[in-house]
């Protein structure tokens, strides 16, 4: 017998990303929680300001948000545009742990959906479910364990296997418990709320200002099948990541800003690793001659 479309039985990546499924019975308690208390401690960061909490933030910030998401988890894992030698693997894998955003495999998962499904059924944080959905809401469905490692095997096979990778997997807490507790210890309140909590949830927003505005506001130099759009003011905030359009384009490259003015601080570390050998195959090295 065959089935027409609606006959069938939705994907998994449908079912593992589908906003309707939301229900108070189904949150991932966790989650909320600590993203909860996360905002409370960057709110009450302000209470307890000193320098060298700001500097701890300020550091932390483009450590753990260039380094750790843009450069490590997104160019690197996710769309496999450049490589890194062991050492600064290892270090680029450290900031994306501290970034709290997650394990990296999974991070890096449900990006490749996004880009296969984006603004699609299945996409993990598509606008058209609603901005706030897209922007942080996406997050809270507790979701099946089941579902999880069969895209995993789909999506990822090669980080799987990659050893680095794996390590920082199964640590990814004790990073982040290390650096809390460190901060607490050697600086106080103030160290604490602005090295940790603070600087996390500015890192977070700063992510998922991607998946949220630079779906919604902004130009585009390319034709693409999604609503990925270039907006200054996240790529400023983001290292780069916000001229999506060009990304969504070209994906693969591991430089985002495709006219001389669209600057890409990511991009210009990615240079200086590949000027000094810690980075090679980079990909699209000349973005000027991308095909249009």
């Amino acid at each position: 017998m065959n089935l027409t479309a609606s006959d069938q039985s939705p994907d998994l990546e449908t079912v593992y990303f589908n906003p309707s499924g939301f229900r108070l019975n189904s949150i991932n308690w966790v989650n909320l929680l600590v993203i909860s208390l996360m905002h409370a401690g960057a709110l009450a960061a302000f209470f307890f300001f000193t320098w060298e909490g700001l500097a701890w933030m300020v550091g932390l910030y483009w450590f753990t948000g260039c380094i750790g998401i843009t450069l490590c988890y997104h160019r690197m894992l996710t769309h496999r545009g450049l490589q890194l030698h062991p050492a600064p693997k290892s270090i680029a894998h450290l900031a994306g742990a501290l970034s709290m955003q997650g394990l990296p495999l999974d991070w890096a998962m449900s990006h490749r959906i996004h880009h296969a499904r984006s603004d699609k059924p299945g996409d993990p944080h598509s606008p058209l479910d609603g901005p706030w959905w897209s922007h942080m809401f996406w997050l809270f469905p507790a979701r099946n364990y089941v579902t999880r490692k069969q895209l995993m095997a789909k999506y990822i096979p090669d980080l799987v296997r990659d050893p680095i990778s794996l390590f920082f997997q199964n640590t990814y807490l004790i990073w982040n418990v290390l650096l809390g507790a460190g901060l607490l210890w050697f600086g106080g309140l103030p160290w604490f709320l602005w090295g940790f909590c603070l600087r996390t949830v500015m890192v977070w927003h700063m992510t998922w200002l991607i998946n949220s505005a630079t779906h919604i506001w902004g130009y585009r130099n390319y034709s693409t099948t999604d609503l990925s759009k270039n907006l200054w003011w996240v790529a400023f905030f983001t290292f780069g990541e916000g001229w999506h359009n060009n990304h969504h384009a070209h994906p693969v490259s591991a430089y985002h800003g495709h006219k001389w003015w669209e600057f890409d601080a990511t991009g210009w570390v990615i240079s200086i690793f590949s000027f000094f050998g810690l980075a090679t195959h980079v990909r699209g090295t000349k973005p000027q001659n991308l095909p249009s």
